[in-house]
């Protein structure tokens, strides 16, 4: 039987995690937030957290952004609830909490869930810690700023951890709030946070591979190159995994995945990622995105040829808008940050195939900001027109055939997009799932 929600990777996260809740040097913070971009796994690692910590750590989850509260009572009331159900998840058992005085109307929230519901609930939990899992700490960031909670929120968030020791916390930021990470002190301090980045070969491989062991057999070659087609993005990934499972649970006499079925079924992946790479290429700067796009273009137009800032210089040199070697050093530091590029000594790649697909053909047709161009034989590429040799690239190089709007081709030795298989594309929950059938990615 097929596990339902495989989760791969996170050992460092978990590893840092365990770390900042056992920490017992003065001053000390028993509380991290973890930070990152939009679905790359924030919500997963805190469904997770149970599974990771055992039986001695109770997590208690808060979704902010499913139960936005009115108010501060309403919040902490939530807390109190998060905390109810995690105790009945891990004893199977309320022990006293359903004696506990109940908060009366225009009551002290504060001094109740800390004078009346926390020894309580501690004692009901035998022994184990609480965590409060809390998602979305932008949302709590912006109800403090509008005034919905006091200002003064995540001081008293501090209070809990420091009057019982066996509470800690965990917050999960947008990576777009980075900057602002200080708004979540004195509960998060400048050390107490970590970043979320995207799965590694390995950890890919091992999500495609381990939950259908035994069902059907996804090979190492196949593995990497969904690898490099999503660049290890957690989503990406989850969604390939079930493309396979469906393909298998259609075809089950064919229980070998090769790499024909990997192409077969780039296309419904190109569609389901669309969106996303269109919101990760609105959030860069006018730099980055001319980078971004050039880098794609110099690639495409030879794959062999190393890329850097020289060469990106180069290739720019005849915008209307030429960069100069710093400023470009300065947006693929921005590009690698966000994990849309790779910088090496071999030279600069773009991490996703997939992106480089979309970048052929939107790049071109995408706001700037300021009417700036990019070059002409850039935009020509992109339009589907078959680019002139140039002197001292191979005529078979320079002729390659062009990504057209039409018939999304791919990239020399990345991926090859094949013909779509009929049926819907289907979007995976928060959670890694190859089985259930999953929400829409916005």
């Amino acid at each position: 039987m097929i596990d339902s929600t495989p989760f791969a990777g996170r050992k460092e996260a978990f590893g840092r995690l365990y770390q900042q809740l056992n920490d017992i040097a003065p001053g000390a913070m028993r509380a991290l937030c973890f930070i990152g971009r939009r679905h790359v796994g924030k919500t997963a690692l805190l469904l997770a957290f149970d599974t990771a910590f055992g039986e001695n750590y109770a997590g208690a989850r808060v979704f902010v952004s499913q139960f936005m509260p009115e108010d501060e009572e309403e919040f902490l009331l939530m807390l109190a609830q998060a905390a109810t159900e995690a105790i009945l998840d891990s004893t199977g058992k309320v022990g006293k909490l359903n004696e506990i005085t109940q908060l009366e109307e225009d009551g002290d929230a504060r001094a109740w869930l800390v004078e009346t519901f926390m020894p309580v609930a501690l004692s009901a939990l035998q022994g184990r810690r609480l965590v409060f899992l809390i998602d979305d700490a932008d949302k709590l960031l912006n109800a403090v700023r509008s005034g919905t909670l006091r200002m003064d929120t995540f001081a008293y968030l501090r209070l809990l951890v420091e009057t019982f020791p066996e509470v800690g916390f965990v917050l999960t930021l947008d990576a777009e709030y980075e900057p602002e990470i200080d708004s979540l002190g004195p509960l998060i301090g400048v050390n107490d946070s970590c970043r979320l980045t995207n799965l590694a070969p390995d950890e890919t491989r091992w999500l495609l591979q381990e939950p259908v062991r035994g069902c059907y057999t996804v090979p190492d070659d196949v593995a990497l190159a969904v690898h490099k087609a999503t660049g290890g993005a957690p989503a990406l990934v989850q969604q390939f995994g079930y493309q396979l499972y469906q393909r298998w649970r259609l075809t089950p006499e064919i229980n070998v995945i090769t790499l024909e079925d990997v192409k077969a079924l780039s296309r419904n992946l190109y569609q389901y990622a669309e969106s996303a790479m269109k919101y990760d290429w609105l959030r860069l700067s006018p730099n980055e995105k001319r980078v971004l796009a050039a880098i794609s273009q110099r690639y495409y137009a030879d794959p062999l040829k190393r890329v850097d800032p020289e060469a990106i210089e180069a290739w720019l040199a005849d915008s209307d808008k030429p960069m100069d070697r710093t400023a470009i050093s300065a947006a693929l530091r921005g590009l690698e940050y966000a994990e849309l590029v790779q910088n090496s000594n071999t030279g600069t790649t773009i991490t996703s195939g997939l992106m480089q697909a979309w970048l052929l053909e939107n790049a071109g047709r995408m706001s700037f900001s300021g009417g700036a161009a990019i070059p002409a034989r850039v935009t020509s590429l992109i339009a589907g027109e078959t680019p002139a040799p140039k002197r001292g690239i191979p005529a078979r190089l320079a002729l390659m055939s062009v990504v057209a709007a039409a018939a999304l081709g791919i990239l020399a030795g990345v991926l090859v997009f094949g013909s779509p298989p009929t049926g819907e594309v289907q979007s995976p929950a928060p959670t890694v799932t190859l089985v259930n059938t999953p929400t829409a990615l916005p």
